[in-house]
């Protein structure tokens, strides 16, 4: 009888260890926080940490490009700012959920945007490199939304250029005014750019004041006469006597009297000749009202700018190009040349005084 009632509760025991074993386990899945989004890191090294606190713990490590699973997100209210955080889990063997800063971590959804925009871009030459002057807002798309900040110094490819503008709202007035100006409209320049391989987002959309041009040292001493290079395309490449290659260019510079939409009004080819050791003139074009992208024919027998015609209107012209030798290409224009009328402005005739 003894051994009987040693064995009934010998299973009573082992049954209540499993029931309570499964029970903690429950509340460890419920406790556990669903994801609500995935992220990845963008910046070099983050460290995930305890808390939002200054004196949180680290937990660990990540690396630019690592997957995170989003938790929950809080905003952090300090004397200077308000932060974003966001709760995290990694995706390794043994998951760690901590928090990080969201200015860090990226949404999965933005990379994949950002990187049909940069699949997009391959097949446009780029149209000029330039340097960021200070930290810039990078965007999906032209006026859109901040998906996060570049570093003053990154390198990036131009590959196309839009203006947006921008019209105030206007003052409501408490009395009846007689005055019926409207705000004056602002207009701000875009460029599309490419980013370094060694970035999470490849692509998107900068404020072209934050763009320092980084013109080639060998045909920027050709600026001047109140003309800049406002972008240039490699169109082929030329080998020096020691062997060594030099881009050839379709430059582009612009008068900086012009204004309205116009991204160049000179067409310079500049080629390298071994002979002489320089760069020289293939062919040169002025008065012209072009505006970006220039691409390259597949054969590079060739290549097309654009230009506004009398309504404002991208039109594409066509050019030729064919090498005779190392030293020498023959460009001609092959569309018509535009003739733009400048539009008098008509005066309102002042109404006559009553006497």
């Amino acid at each position: 009888m003894r051994n009987r009632e040693t064995f009934i509760v010998r299973i009573f025991v082992t049954c209540f260890v499993m029931f309570a074993s499964l029970l903690v386990a429950g509340c460890g899945l419920l406790a556990t926080d669903s994801k609500i989004d995935e992220g990845i890191v963008i910046a070099p090294t983050l460290m995930i940490r305890s808390s939002t606190a200054l004196a949180a713990l680290d937990l660990k490590e990540v690396k630019r490009g690592d997957k995170l699973d989003i938790l929950d997100q809080a905003q952090v209210k300090t004397p200077t700012r308000t932060a974003e955080w966001y709760k995290v889990r990694t995706k390794t063997r043994e998951p760690v959920e901590g928090w990080v800063e969201s200015r860090f971590v990226v949404n999965k959804s933005i990379v994949d945007k950002t990187q049909d925009l940069y699949e997009k871009s391959k097949a446009i030459a780029s149209q000029g490199t330039g340097r960021l002057k200070v930290q810039t807002r990078l965007r999906a798309e032209p006026g859109g939304d901040v998906i996060t900040y570049l570093s003053r110094g990154t390198m990036v490819d131009i590959v196309g250029k839009t203006r947006t503008t921008i019209k105030p709202d206007k003052p409501q007035e408490a009395d009846d005014s007689e005055d019926t100006d409207e705000p004056e409209t602002r207009t701000v320049i875009w460029l599309q750019v490419r980013l370094p391989e060694t970035e999470v987002l490849r692509a998107g959309w900068v404020g072209a004041q934050q763009v320092q041009l980084d013109t080639p040292d060998e045909i920027l001493y050709l600026e001047g006469e109140g003309r800049r290079f406002t972008g240039w395309v490699v169109f082929d490449q030329t080998k020096t006597k020691k062997g060594e290659m030099k881009d050839n260019y379709i430059a582009l510079m612009k008068n900086l009297a012009t204004e309205g939409p116009i991204d160049f009004t000179r067409l310079w080819i500049l080629i390298y000749a071994p002979e002489q050791g320089r760069y020289t003139g293939a062919y040169i074009e002025d008065g012209l009202h072009g505006v970006l992208p220039i691409t390259i024919h597949a054969d590079h027998k060739g290549f097309t700018i654009h230009e506004l015609d009398e309504n404002g209107k991208s039109v594409a012209v066509e050019y030729e190009a064919i090498r005779s030798d190392a030293s020498h290409l023959r460009v001609h224009r092959l569309s018509s040349k535009f003739t733009y009328k400048r539009l008098q402005a008509k005066t309102k005739a002042k109404p006559k005084s009553k006497k």
